[in-house]
Order: C-alpha cells, then sequence, then structure tokens
C-alpha cells in the first residue's frame, strides 16, 4: 500500500468469521477494528475517521442494509467506501447492496486474494477522490484569489493611478495654470493619491503572497511601543491633514513575540483605517493591555462615524461582498487590509474583533502572544 496501516471497520456478527478477516489483513499491515453488531459498528463509524468498512449482510438486531443506509446518511461517513461480506450471492442481495451506496462485495468463506485485492482497491480509490477534492478545493480557492485581485486592481488601484497620471499630463502640458497655494493643494492631494495606492498594493502583495503560502513569517522578541510609534509617524501627516490627533495609552514598555513587519502592517492598516472614518477634529488612540499569561492585547480606538453590528461582523471575511466604505473625506475603503490583518492576527495565533457603535466610533482589538510557544 501507498500508505501505512490504513483502518478498516470490521463488522460481523461472527467472532470466527472476524478472526479469519482480520488474520488476513493485518498480515498486510491494515489497522483493523471491529463490531459484532450493527449499533455499535455505527457509533465507532462516528468516533474513527475509517478508510473502509467491510460490513457483514445477515446480522441480529440491524442488518448490514441498514448499517449501510445510516452510514450514508451521515455527512461525516458517508464517503467511506463499504464492502459488504455475504455468504449469499443471489442477485438480489447484490443488487439492495449497491443500491444502498455500497462499494463492493467479497463472499464468504475468504478468499485471501481477492479479500485484500478488493480492499486495496477501493482504499485507493477513496485516497484518490480524496486528493482529487483537495486539488479542486486548492483551484477553486486559486481562483478566488484571482479575482479578488483583479477586481481590486482593476477599480481599486487602477482608478487613483490614472487620475493621478492625467492630473500630472496636464500640468506638464500646460494646460492649467496655478498659482504657489494652488500648486502646494494639487501636491497634497496628489502625495495622499499616492500613499492610498502605494498602500493598497503592498496590502494585495501581502494578501497574495499569503494565499499562495510564500509569506514570510520570522516571529522574535520586539518591543510594541516602538512599532506603534514607528506607525504614527509614518501616517502622521495624513492624520495632519484631518487634524485628528494621535494618542496612546502606554504607561509602561509591552514586549511581544511576533512578526515585526506583520505587526506593522496591522497597525498601519487599522491606525489608516481609523483615519478613514474618523472626522476632522477627532481622535485616534492606540494602546496595548496585558490581558493574561500568554497574550497581550492591542487596540485602536476612534471616535468616528462607528457601524452596525451586522457590518461588524462580516469585516474580516474576504468572501463577503461587502460594499466598499467611504471615509469622512470621501476616502475609499475596500476592506482587503481588514481581511489581512486577520490573517496576520490568526498566523500568530491570536483572534480580532471589533467593538463599534453607529456615532460612536469604533474599537478593533487583536491578541498576540507574549513569548515563544
Amino acid at each position: 500500500m501507498e500508505n501505512a496501516n490504513p483502518k478498516i471497520l470490521l463488522v460481523d456478527d461472527n467472532p470466527i468469521n472476524i478472526r479469519v478477516a482480520a488474520k488476513i489483513l493485518r498480515s498486510n499491515n491494515y489497522n483493523i477494528s471491529f463490531s459484532q453488531s450493527g449499533p455499535e459498528a455505527i457509533q465507532k463509524a462516528g468516533q474513527i475517521d475509517f478508510d473502509l468498512v467491510l460490513l457483514d449482510i445477515m446480522m441480529p438486531d440491524m442488518d448490514g442494509y441498514e448499517v449501510c443506509k445510516r452510514l450514508k446518511e451521515n455527512p461525516e461517513t458517508m464517503k467511506v467506501p463499504i464492502i459488504f461480506l455475504t455468504a449469499k450471492t443471489e442477485s438480489e442481495n447484490v443488487v439492495r447492496a449497491f443500491e444502498l451506496g455500497g462499494a463492493d462485495y467479497v463472499t464468504k468463506p475468504f478468499n485471501g486474494k481477492e479479500l485484500l485485492s478488493r480492499v486495496e482497491t477501493h482504499i485507493r480509490l477513496k485516497r484518490s477522490r480524496e486528493a482529487l477534492e483537495d486539488t479542486n478545493l486548492k483551484l477553486i480557492e486559486s481562483n478566488e484569489t484571482k479575482d479578488k485581485m483583479f477586481s481590486i486592481i482593476s477599480h481599486d488601484l487602477l482608478g487613483p493611478v490614472g487620475n493621478i497620471k492625467e492630473s500630472l499630463e496636464m500640468i506638464a502640458n500646460n494646460e492649467v495654470e496655478m498659482d504657489d497655494e494652488s500648486m502646494q493643494d494639487f501636491i497634497r492631494a496628489t502625495w495622499y493619491s499616492v500613499g492610498n495606492a502605494y498602500a493598497l498594493l503592498e496590502n494585495l502583495l501581502y494578501w497574495a503572497r499569503n494565499q499562495q503560502g510564500r509569506m514570510v513569517y520570522n516571529p522574535k522578541k520586539l518591543l510594541l511601543n516602538k512599532v506603534i510609534f514607528e506607525t504614527y509617524g509614518l501616517l502622521a501627516g495624513v492624520a495632519k491633514n484631518k487634524n485628528i490627533e494621535l494618542r496612546t495609552n502606554l504607561i509602561r514598555e509591552f514586549e511581544a513575540y511576533a512578526d515585526k513587519n506583520a505587526i506593522k502592517t496591522i497597525l498601519r492598516n487599522l491606525i489608516s483605517n481609523a483615519l478613514k472614518f474618523t472626522n476632522p477634529g477627532g481622535k485616534i488612540t492606540s494602546g496595548v493591555r496585558d490581558t493574561d499569561e500568554k497574550f497581550l492585547s492591542v487596540f485602536v480606538k476612534d471616535n468616528g462615524i462607528g457601524m452596525d453590528q451586522d457590518k461588524a461582523v462580516s469585516l474580516f471575511d474576504s468572501k463577503q461582498k461587502n460594499e466598499p466604505g467611504w471615509g469622512t473625506k470621501g476616502e475609499k475603503g475596500v476592506g482587503l487590509g481588514l481581511v489581512i490583518c486577520k490573517e496576520f492576527v490568526e498566523k500568530h495565533g491570536g483572534k480580532i474583533w471589533v467593538d463599534s457603535q453607529p456615532g460612536l466610533g469604533s474599537t478593533f482589538n487583536f491578541t498576540i502572544p507574549k513569548y515563544s510557544n
């Protein structure tokens, strides 16, 4: 066999039949469990992930047909192949076995080579089917990732880049005249648009790498205070432009065990998000709480426009078709940043959530480990 020790459930009320079949199968490295009644077989099949069931037809209380029917009705056991064991070769018994979902049958007394051949064939078929289903699932996920990327590139990235290109082209061709004040306003607006496009592109690349399993994850000891202040430094211009105050509640140094680039990406996305949805003159507070022995809790709190509970629940789901949100000065939010935050937090073994109320603001929270596991 290609995989060692496949698990087989042998169901027969006759202990002699069990001993004979078990001896044949164990000599070929099969891991055998057995049951002498239908109810016991159903119970065991629900507890153990078997590769195959060898099922006697004629048993007291509950025959093999009923056992097969119940196993096929259960989503957890419906895909396990069932080979019926029967001393009868009448065609109606075989037909009924197949109608109920049986994969094959073996007659008693056993022919060792026949039994092994049929068992091996159906286990290989099961594993081939599982491999095919896994490949198909990965292809579906890959297509969803590709579609998401193309959607973001075409709608959310191409638009602002195109606007910047057209504006610069007009100035380069002397199609508009600007005084110094107008030129400064234009430069600030262009800088802001470029910054948004760059942040979106960076998020897109991070997310694509993570979907493909190519994201580098290198956790080390790091000072969260320093990472928060560094992120504030990056976004100070945006905050100043909207007259938003950036605060912290850091009363001491907090040390975590995490990937610095991932934590910086999480904080940049959460603070950028808070800046978008906070009105001019508002405030944003970031901080850390020592929640338990293993994890620290980091939060980003704003007094912005907030949201209802239904919106809050769907924020971190990449499969949700959320309408893009618009910031308090027309900034567009596509939601990809929050999906990345969730994936990065979970990579650290943490959790992320939001507490929010319309008109009162939002608090985004996430946990990260203090120490290496």
